[in-house]
């Protein structure tokens, strides 16, 4: 008996290990398929037209952009990247460094490439405001400067002084608060009068900008008036753009309250956005300043959002339409959407406005609608009439997002969407609405059809949509094997416990992919392990989830008792477990099914990391690698499983039943029998040590059950109490009741 006692415990030695110490710390994250609030990360692809499928719970910003998509009204590149930017902001997506935007690196690029011989310099791009860091100088004066120097090298190419001179005075603007220094009246000498005068035009900009920067407001003014009066200035235009851009920044630097609301009542500052609104609405109207056009009406947007909220949102439904407004789409679509959250209907539109204020009342889902079902009813009704009406794109989004399948009019909607190729931009939208209420109709060949005319390509790069299409072929799925196919998700972005969220840049090709919630609770209850094992080992899923779906079929095939799948899936497992290698063949090579069902028992026991259930979302098993821990039971993440609820309701499916349907039958109804991991244990645990009091793995079994009950599913409960006393009575005196002094 001693010589067996040997035996076993080394044998099971790296089940044994002391539970690690950790903080309770919990993830604040958590993964999401299809992404609420806004489009898939990067935002270039929704800003370059490729909208994906669009829902109403996106914000206005994003909806109003795809409204003038699906409209056909163009989005030129000088636009996009503006859009993407404004955008990020939106979501507090900023870089992690503001020497991290790519105007400030240009900068330095350019600047070391026409001076190589000047020391590094470090801009001050930020200040310290109100106890955050706020930018001081934008990323559009970086880049005008990086045009500059390579204008400037160019232009100078026989005077690299003056492009010397000219970079020194540039590091002064972008550095801590210093005065120029005096022009060298010498590098004039054999420069023509057209580049002297190209000298003092750039000197008198420069200290203009010093100026500005450094907070000399009546200073920056008045300089920039200057330049503006003239007219043989190359900065007029921008000058007289800088004149309002002075009184918004001193009036934002000065004011006295720190929220918005506060500024309402601060007079000095109210005033001082008014004057640079007149400023504004001169240079609008000057065509001679056409070049500051779109800057100046971004710029306006911010103005007059504070000066009067009450009417500028109804002005924007028809700015954001306007093709050809370069960057001042950013800022006008940024505030629409800052504003609709809390403005009233607007009356009195022009016919486009209008059309775009009650496509977005169509398209937002209401979630705290006291009457949910007829908000919807009534939205579909309106966007139903809208698209018979006018025939266009939005308004058969609308109403086949609004659209319930036995709804009055759907058989012509889905008539009209077969009409709409995938690639574009609607196309998607359409296709994934079309197929839902296909399905919903009980027309699942049609179903299955429609989703067939989208291409995967078309998806690949746009998780939220791909993942949207999958649920929809999962549910028409002809066979299990089809299934499994679309069961697999990619985590579209991540959902943050706190107000700061970060762009999800993880490439495509290294996102995890993982089942989903619905996929789970369609086929755990219709799989058996053995039919789990040999998916596991096929092609279908990627090495992460292979890897769960084998540990899961060992552990189903335990509970439920299936000899000839524990062995097979054991040895299977042998192959790719290093660290479980010798309890899994051991268990293989044992002579009876009780013995071997008792070994694979004793051996889930100990690995937290293994679970009787298929797991939806970002599971322990996730991680590939040979050397991961089984054996660790974590706080903040799933120990063993939490069995099935009796009455949970199953998905139905559109296939016909396999032939181990009854077999599939069986196990699940044994897994929701067995039900929590800790009770289970501690049941097997007691029935053992019963029936083999002198077996040494009998108390080994209690220990085990007892562990669990620390960090397992069904902790506090009746069995784990019994296994503890049961333990400590019968077996007092072992190392496994010492090295278990209480219960959990």
């Amino acid at each position: 008996m001693k010589k067996l006692l040997i035996t076993v415990t080394s044998g099971l030695a790296f089940l044994l290990t002391p539970t690690e110490a950790r903080a309770c710390a919990y993830d604040s994250a958590g993964a999401v398929f299809v992404t609420s609030s806004h489009p898939d990360w990067p935002l270039s692809t929704f800003a370059a037209g490729r909208l994906g499928v669009v829902h109403g719970s996106m914000r206005t910003a994003y909806l109003a952009f795809a409204y003038r998509t699906m409209m056909g009204i163009p989005t030129t590149p000088e636009e996009q990247q503006p859009l993407v930017t404004r955008w990020e902001l939106m979501h507090q997506a900023l870089p992690e460094h503001l020497s991290l935007t790519p105007g400030f690196q240009r900068w330095l690029a350019v600047r070391k490439q026409v001076a190589p011989q000047l020391p590094e310099a470090s801009p001050e791009h930020s200040r310290q405001v109100r106890y955050a860091q706020v930018p001081r100088i934008q990323g559009d004066a970086f880049q005008r400067a990086a045009n500059t120097a390579t204008d400037l090298a160019q232009a100078w190419k026989k005077h690299p002084a003056l492009v010397e001179e000219w970079v020194r005075n540039q590091d002064t603007v972008f550095g801590p608060c210093a005065i120029l220094p005096e022009p060298d009246p010498r590098l004039d000498d054999g420069v023509s009068a057209q580049h002297q005068a190209r000298r003092r035009d750039e000197r008198a900009y420069q200290e203009a900008a010093s100026r500005f920067y450094c907070d000399d407001y009546p200073g920056a003014l008045s300089s920039f008036q200057k330049l503006a009066a003239s007219q043989e200035s190359p900065y007029r235009a921008l000058a007289a753009y800088l004149v309002a851009r002075t009184h918004v920044r001193q009036a934002l630097m000065e004011k006295k309250g720190e929220y918005h609301f506060e500024s309402r009542e601060d007079a000095v500052f109210l005033s001082r956005l008014g004057e640079a609104d007149r400023v504004l609405d001169g240079v609008l109207a000057s065509p001679e300043l056409r070049s500051v056009h779109a800057p100046a009406r971004g710029l306006r947007s911010l103005v007059r959002y504070r000066l009067r909220p009450k009417t500028w949102h109804c002005e924007l439904l028809s700015h954001v339409l306007e093709p050809g407004t370069g960057t001042a789409l950013a800022s006008e679509l940024g505030d629409l959407d800052l504003m609709l959250r809390e403005a009233s209907t607007c009356e009195g539109l022009p016919a486009p406005a209008e059309a775009l204020q009650a496509w977005l009342h169509a398209m937002k889902d209401t979630p705290y609608s006291a009457a949910p079902d007829a908000e919807r009813r009534a939205q579909y009704d309106g966007a139903l009439a809208r698209w018979k009406k006018t025939a266009h794109m939005p308004w058969l989004v609308a109403a086949l997002a609004k659209a319930t399948p036995d709804a009055p009019g759907v058989p012509e909607l889905l008539a009209a969407s077969a009409k709409v190729a995938p690639t574009s931009p609607a196309g998607l939208t359409v296709a994934y609405h079309a197929a839902r209420l296909l399905h919903g109709r009980g027309e699942v060949e049609a179903a299955r059809a429609r989703l067939a005319t989208v291409p995967a390509e078309l998806t690949r790069d746009l998780p939220s949509t791909d993942n949207l299409l999958r649920e929809e072929r999962l549910a028409v799925a002809r066979d299990p094997d089809e299934a499994m196919r679309e069961a697999v998700n990619i985590i579209a972005d991540y959902e943050m416990s706190s107000s700061y969220s970060e762009p999800y840049t993880t490439p495509l090709a290294e996102r995890p992919r993982l089942f989903s919630p619905r996929a789970v609770a369609m086929l755990e209850p219709r799989l058996t392990a053995k039919r789990m094992g040999e998916l596991a080992a096929g092609d279908i899923l990627p090495p992460a989830l292979r890897r769960q779906l084998m540990w899961t079929a060992f552990a189903r095939a335990t509970v439920a008792g299936d000899d000839a799948t524990i062995q097979a899936v054991a040895k299977r497992l042998a192959a790719t477990e290093p660290k479980a290698k010798a309890e899994l063949l051991a268990l293989a090579g044992k002579p009876t099914p009780e013995e071997r069902q008792f070994e694979a028992q004793l051996l889930l026991m100990g690995l937290p990391a293994v679970s009787a259930r298929l797991n939806a979302g970002e599971d322990r098993l996730a991680n590939t690698h040979p050397n991961l821990s089984l054996t660790m039971d974590m706080s903040y993440q799933r120990n063993w499983w939490c069995g099935p609820k009796p009455d949970a309701s199953v998905p139905p499916v559109h296939f016909e039943d396999t032939p181990d349907a009854p077999d599939a039958a069986r196990e699940w109804k044994a897994l929701q029998d067995a039900g929590n991991s800790v009770p289970y244990f501690a049941r097997v645990a007691m029935a053992w040590a019963q029936a083999h009091p002198d077996d040494p793995r009998s108390p080994i079994a209690l220990f085990r059950a007892v562990r669990a009950s620390k960090r397992g599913c069904g902790q506090a409960t009746r069995e784990a109490r019994e296994a503890f006393r049961y333990l400590h009575k019968h077996y007092g005196k072992t190392s496994w009741a010492k090295r278990t002094p209480y219960v959990y």
